[in-house]
């Protein structure tokens, strides 16, 4: 009987509880939007990275990190690499050469980090191929080198134009070799951009002198959240190798994770923080101006905790009634934010349709919705407290 009296409460004043259900509609949905677009900001931030730099995976000689030695190499690399390409949760794996050293143009030089990469594995790793603006990621000629927009820009330099690499080389003398511009990339990171330039294995082992030694293996999983389980196998696997992850690789990622995190859920705790305020008040106005309701309901027999229960009962099936509403605002805006990303309807447009597309990935799904009901619920009744203790003390 209480549900019924609750129900047909709701609806004698339909202005207001339109209001009401709009208000938990839309501050639920703000909510939701802020989360979808920090968790999306910050896994679109980390894939950029692990797909450009890092990989999921990489293994090391354990002193070539200390100051990138070009003597410290992998042993038995090549047969490694073998063994991962036949491991059903790898996608793909690079062999590298790495080493810092001088490019030089006709106007100005400036250092950079050398990878020497086998083409077709170092496309199946990193995106650089697919950032290309100009030129192709090699075109399997000698001595071609693929570098950054910025770097380009900074050394006064074209498609197709030769420069200077110089480095040391195995037996600690200074080695230079002429290479010229396959390709320029444009990448997220234009530190990244400006500091690091791609040659050929070969072109590089030559000058280097390491025949088939590998500095860096690069691993990328098919599932990229399984990268812990898969770190803790290979470091079991290989004891004598240094065997990281993208986290220990970059720990300031890791550190960006949290902190935003973080900020997160203090902006969602403002927005709900509003919306509460506005919905006490709502509802408060609602009690007090049901004095001769209330008392007429005592008169005839209803007690104050039955007279408890039915006020909140209509907070909560109120604020039950704004979260269709939301939802459906919330599968719109999806819908919208999709289309507006195929067909370019404008940047904003975009953005948004990026931020929930990265949203509504199956994994960071499966946590918030739970959560999401369970704060919905300890919501609605935090809400509805104060109206339904006014109305026993009428």
């Amino acid at each position: 009987m209480l549900f019924k009296i609750a129900w047909r409460n709701i609806w004698r004043n339909r202005t207001r509880s339109v209001v009401v259900i709009a208000s938990v509609a839309v501050g639920l949905f703000a909510g939701m939007f802020m989360m979808a677009f920090f968790q999306g900001a910050i896994n679109q931030e980390i894939q950029s990275t692990v797909e450009t730099q890092l990989s999921h995976i990489q293994f090391h000689n354990p002193a070539f990190i200390a100051d990138k030695d070009v003597n410290f190499t992998i042993g038995d690399g090549p047969a490694i690499i073998g063994r991962l390409k036949k491991d059903a949760g790898v996608k793909a794996v690079s062999g590298r050469l790495v080493t810092t050293g001088m490019i030089s143009s006709s106007s100005t030089a400036a250092g950079v980090e050398i990878h020497g990469v086998v083409a077709e594995d170092e496309k199946a790793v990193s995106t650089i191929s697919k950032d290309i603006i100009e030129g192709s990621y090699f075109t399997g000629k000698k001595n071609e080198i693929v570098i950054g927009e910025k770097l380009a820009i900074k050394l006064g330099v074209k498609l197709h134009n030769k420069i200077v690499l110089t480095f040391q080389s195995k037996t600690g003398d200074l080695t230079a070799g002429s290479f010229r511009i396959a390709g320029i990339f444009r990448s997220r990171n234009s530190a990244f951009d400006q500091t690091t330039v791609f040659t050929g294995f070969d072109d590089l082992a030559a000058l280097l002198g390491t025949g088939n030694g590998i500095h860096e293996i690069a691993v990328m999983l098919k599932d990229g959240q399984k990268t812990d389980a898969f770190d803790r196998t290979l470091k079991k696997e290989y004891p004598n190798l240094l065997v990281q992850t993208w986290t220990e690789l970059s720990p300031q990622m890791a550190l960006l994770t949290g902190i935003m995190d973080q900020m997160m859920y203090i902006i969602i705790g403002i927005i709900l923080l509003a919306l509460m305020f506005g919905i006490i008040n709502t509802m408060l106005m609602a009690v007090l101006e049901r004095q001769r309701e209330f008392g007429m309901l005592m008169a005839i027999g209803m007690n104050k905790p039955r007279v408890f229960f039915m006020i909140l009962l209509e907070s909560v099936m109120l604020t039950c009634a704004g979260i269709p509403r939301r939802d459906l605002v919330h599968h719109y805006h999806r819908w919208f934010a999709f289309k507006a990303r195929d067909r370019s309807f404008g940047i904003l447009a975009g953005i948004v349709a990026i931020r929930f597309q990265q949203y509504y990935l199956p994994g960071p799904a499966k946590v918030y919705v739970p959560a999401g009901i369970i704060n919905d619920g300890l919501y609605r009744c935090f809400i509805g407290h104060i109206p339904r203790n006014k109305s026993t003390k009428i």
